[in-house]
């Protein structure tokens, strides 16, 4: 009989039912859970005065809230097998670097990095390391695009939505894009086994922005 190598499960990270479920999928599939990765997110790019209360909480429930309650539950089932764990999470440039139309997403984003930060201060003893991976711009095959973001960064920018690609690739300091591969193997770096002494941790994806540095 083959290994399952694959299994999927609605989710939404809004719902702590949801989320329970999904992790009750995994660990009857696999046997367990030793690796999260949070990933879901969404993208708004308003000036200040465009920006309804209704877009606001959109992006703190999805983003933050979402974050916070999938790493509650998976520590849960990672305390009970107690053999430690991996959580990663993909933030974005945009929480270390301040940029226009950007006061919703940008500072959710921030509230993710230090989110990260607390949980591997607290999750240290089980041995369960939390660590972020900051991508830039990941335009391939990426829903970041959609619902007017490409509209808001290109006019935030002042060029059209067919020059964004380039645009972000000339401003790094590689001059390349970045693509979802990429990102995965940021995450591969963290979780494959030669970082097991390491939480806490930035690491950016994105050919080299010097403002998204961390100092």
């Amino acid at each position: 009989m083959a290994a399952i190598t694959a299994a999927s499960a609605l989710l939404d990270v809004t719902n702590e039912e949801s989320i329970e479920k999904a992790f009750e999928s995994a660990a009857l599939a696999f046997g367990g859970v030793d690796i999260i990765i949070n990933n879901a997110g969404i993208s708004i790019s308003k000036s200040l005065i465009d920006h309804t209360i209704a877009d606001w909480d959109k992006l703190y429930d999805i983003l933050v809230k979402g974050q916070f309650l999938v790493s509650k539950a998976g520590l849960r089932v990672m305390r009970k097998q107690a053999f430690g764990g991996d959580i990663v999470n993909i933030v974005s440039k945009n929480s270390i670097v301040a940029g226009p139309n950007n006061a919703g997403y940008g500072s959710a984003k921030a509230a993710q990095a230090h989110l990260t930060r607390l949980l591997a201060a607290e999750l240290g003893p089980d041995k369960i390391r939390v660590n972020t991976v900051n991508p830039d711009a990941v335009i391939s095959d990426s829903n970041i695009w959609a619902g007017g973001w490409a509209e808001g960064r290109a006019k935030a920018y002042g060029i059209t939505v067919a020059e964004l690609p380039a645009y972000y690739a000339k401003r790094t300091l590689m001059n390349e894009i970045i693509l979802p591969d990429d990102i995965a193997n940021a995450c591969f770096a963290f979780v494959g086994g030669l970082l097991n002494k390491s939480t806490g941790n930035i690491l950016n994806v994105d050919g080299g922005v010097a403002a998204g540095f961390v100092r």
